[in-house]
């Protein structure tokens, strides 16, 4: 008998924007990938009644559930909650728990973080710090979404040269509605971006898939993967920002300085089932960690999928490694408890 596996993602409204619909595309290549491995697989909406989805859950009782909920009421911010969820109804889940979802969801939480545990990222600040006089001193930043994802309204105009905290203060505040509500600005790295896919292994450690390089366009006025770069396929942006593997061949020892720093970032922010860890390199070769991705998008054509196919590995025997992950961990909990 086929053991049933539920694919949850969260509800997408008719017309959605790409970077919103695009969970669809991965529920589907999921679930086909779950059922090429012998998988019965039931996709399960999750809307703002958290309580229909359990009831829904509570009724399959399914083998393990593959978590690709990115948002909850149409916020970032609250998708750590469903591994409570899951965990509360005794359900094996994929991914990181609810504890690492909310520390990588909030950029400038994790950036502490980072520091206080000796890993390399660059200085950043809200406008509660800026308020507070914690300046990080003038130069060029770049200003983000502090908890929404899919680089929500960045674009070229988000890096700007500040003189004083009164003036970046104030581009957070024109920005907060355009990039999803409060804002953060980290110091800028103008230099070359990479980024480092893992996937736990059966002794809970981190296995490095690969790395890949976003080659930047030699005349972009501003090298940053902005939205549009993300979700407007065949835009200038999209095309001036391409996926290369060729540095590692190249650069041996950058690659090697990559995995080994995201290995650490692994084991310091208590990431679990599988992962992307964003770097950017300035002029002197120093690495810095841009972003901390727990349960990256497993899009067919994403870049953790892209990086898996460019070592070799199948897209089906990375789904099985990462519904294997959420077994052991679900029978290593029992065990303890």
């Amino acid at each position: 008998m086929k053991r049933t596996a539920a694919v949850v993602r969260n509800r997408v409204p008719r017309g959605a924007a790409g970077d919103v619909a695009d969970v669809i595309a991965q529920s589907r290549f999921v679930s086909r990938m779950l059922r090429e491995l012998g998988w019965s697989v039931v996709e399960v909406e999750l809307g703002s009644d958290l309580g229909e989805a359990v009831n829904t859950l509570q009724g399959i009782r399914p083998a393990v559930v593959f978590n690709l909920v990115e948002s909850i009421m149409d916020s970032d911010e609250l998708a750590n909650l469903t591994p409570i969820i899951f965990r509360k109804l005794g359900l094996p889940f994929t991914g990181a728990d609810s504890s690492v979802l909310f520390l990588t969801n909030d950029k400038l939480a994790a950036k502490r973080h980072m520091l206080s545990v000796g890993l390399p990222t660059p200085a950043g600040v809200d406008e509660t710090g800026l308020k507070r006089g914690r300046f990080p001193g003038p130069g060029r930043y770049i200003v983000k979404s502090r908890c929404e994802h899919a680089s929500i309204g960045l674009d070229d105009s988000s890096v700007m040269d500040i003189t004083g905290a009164d003036q970046l203060l104030a581009a957070m505040a024109a920005r907060r509605h355009r990039q999803g509500g409060a804002c953060m600005a980290e110091r800028f790295i103008n230099g070359r971006e990479f980024s480092v896919s893992l996937l736990e292994t059966a002794d809970h450690t981190a296995e490095i898939l690969g790395s890949a390089e976003i080659v930047f366009r030699h005349d972009m006025p501003v090298k940053i993967v902005g939205y549009d770069a993300k979700w407007q396929e065949g835009s200038e942006a999209d095309l001036s920002t391409v996926r290369g593997f060729a540095f590692r061949r190249a650069e041996p020892g950058l690659t090697a300085r990559l995995e080994r720093t995201a290995r650490d970032c692994w084991d310091e922010m208590g990431l679990s089932g599988y992962a992307r860890v964003d770097f950017r390199a300035d002029a002197q070769g120093d690495l810095f960690i841009i972003d901390v991705n727990a349960n990256p998008c497993l899009a067919e054509n994403a870049g953790f999928m892209a990086t898996a196919r460019e070592a070799g590995r199948k897209p089906s025997d990375v789904i099985a490694a990462i519904v294997d992950g959420a077994l052991r961990r679900h029978i290593g909990e029992k065990k303890a408890a």
